[in-house]
């Protein structure tokens, strides 16, 4: 710039010396020639202030477009910083989310500890149970044995009673006969004391067969006594093995769920730190930025489409995804990073992957066991990164399940970036 004002410093003062040649009295004899000189000197000065017009106006317009291309990347830095701020919170909100699934993992492990114990207490009881029904299982036997040999002897009693009074009543009946033969007078008393006899005879039997159907009562009794023990005692390990199984099985399907919610949460973390990480290396230039994030303002319990369409625009840049369809269509080649999370609908689950022309490539999982009995709702994530031509399509697809829940923040959302 200094030669350029020097030269033309030096321009002036050599026209200003031909002026003076032109006007100047002593002067006036100058040939033809040196006014040539100095009209030819004044096209050249008048060529000079254009192009040095020229260069000052491209100069402005170049100093314009740099403030401008300035002004842009420092507003691409500014947004990229947010967002990186953005992911942080949400890296630092997950890494809560994941220690207090830790803790309650820990809880979860310490109430395995009490359940085994009280299982082991209860093993205790019902071998403590079974030690007491075998020992009245033995008594029962061993008083059976006694009512049947105190039966069987009632019985033997009975029969030598029996044959005993057979025998007196025979030799009462040959000595009524002696003494219907040696005296006649007698046979009133020997009658009365014949039906005295026979009397006594027949009460003692009477006595003898009430005696035997009480035992035989008594026996029915003690029998009817050890089905009801029996039946009591198979109940009762009936219902500890159910409760035993029941107990295990819901600590193992919690131990389970909270392991798998970990992982899942530790899986987004990662992803959302490779996200950053990406960010934070990513390329300024807006005449590459192409990103967008949609959601779902309601929810549905019992959609079973095919295309999950986010009809909500976030946010968008670049151009590329169709709230109509739910199809992100590439509009340059690049390196794309796509993001789904999804909700269940109440006490359901659903499957969504993400597809890049019409094949799928990762799978969100908002999984519920049918046989479940936590009334929760299920958040499914994941990521990955595609590169892409121009007028590839990208689209989330359900494969399984029904329902979704969201509501007007968004709780179900679908965003892109292209990385570079």
């Amino acid at each position: 710039m200094l030669m350029f004002l020097s030269l033309l410093i030096s321009t002036f003062a050599r026209a200003s010396a031909y002026s003076s040649l032109l006007t100047d009295a002593e002067n006036k004899t100058s040939t033809t020639l040196e006014g040539k000189h100095a009209w030819n000197d004044v096209d050249f000065l008048r060529q000079m202030i254009n192009q040095e017009t020229v260069i000052r106006l491209s100069l402005v317009k170049n100093v314009q477009a740099l403030v401008s291309d300035v002004y842009l990347m420092k507003k691409s830095i500014t947004t990229s910083e947010m967002t990186i701020s953005a992911l942080q919170q949400t890296i630092e909100t997950l890494n809560v989310r994941v220690l207090s699934l830790e803790e309650e993992n820990k809880r979860l492990m310490e109430s395995r500890v009490d359940y085994q114990e009280r299982i082991h207490d209860l093993e205790t009881t019902l071998e403590t149970v079974n030690v007491s029904v075998n020992s009245l299982n033995e008594n029962l036997d061993t008083a059976q044995k006694q009512n049947d040999e105190k039966r069987q002897d009632i019985v033997n009693k009975t029969n030598r009673v029996l044959e005993d009074i057979k025998v007196e009543v025979r030799y009462l009946s040959v000595t009524l006969f002696d003494f219907k033969d040696h005296t006649a007078t007698k046979d009133e008393n020997n009658n009365q004391k014949f039906i005295d006899i026979e009397r006594h005879v027949n009460t003692s039997f009477e006595e003898l067969q009430a005696e035997n159907l009480k035992n035989k009562g008594e026996f029915n009794e003690i029998k009817e006594h050890i089905h009801n023990v029996e039946k009591v005692q198979t109940e009762y390990q009936k219902t500890i093995t159910e409760n035993l199984t029941s107990t295990i099985a819901e600590v193992e399907t919690q131990l389970r769920k909270s392991e798998y919610e970990r992982l899942k949460l530790s899986s987004a973390v990662s992803s959302l730190e490779a996200f950053r990480m990406n960010m934070t290396q990513s390329n300024c230039n807006t005449k590459s930025k192409i990103a967008f994030s949609a959601g779902i303002p309601s929810y549905d319990d019992n959609w079973t489409g095919s295309t999950l369409v986010l009809p909500d625009i976030i946010y968008s840049e670049g151009k590329g995804y169709d709230s109509n369809t739910g199809v992100f269509t590439a509009p340059t080649e690049g390196t794309y990073l796509f993001y789904i999370s999804i909700q269940s609908a109440y006490r359901k689950y659903i499957y969504l992957d993400i597809v890049l022309n019409g094949s799928s490539k990762v799978r969100s999982m908002a999984f519920y066991g049918s046989g479940s009995t936590i009334s929760i709702y299920q958040t499914g994530t994941n990521l990955v990164i595609l590169h892409l031509t121009v007028g590839d399509r990208v689209w989330v697809k359900r494969t399984d399940g029904t329902g979704y829940y969201s509501d007007s923040g968004h709780v179900c959302t679908f965003s892109g970036i292209r990385l570079y």
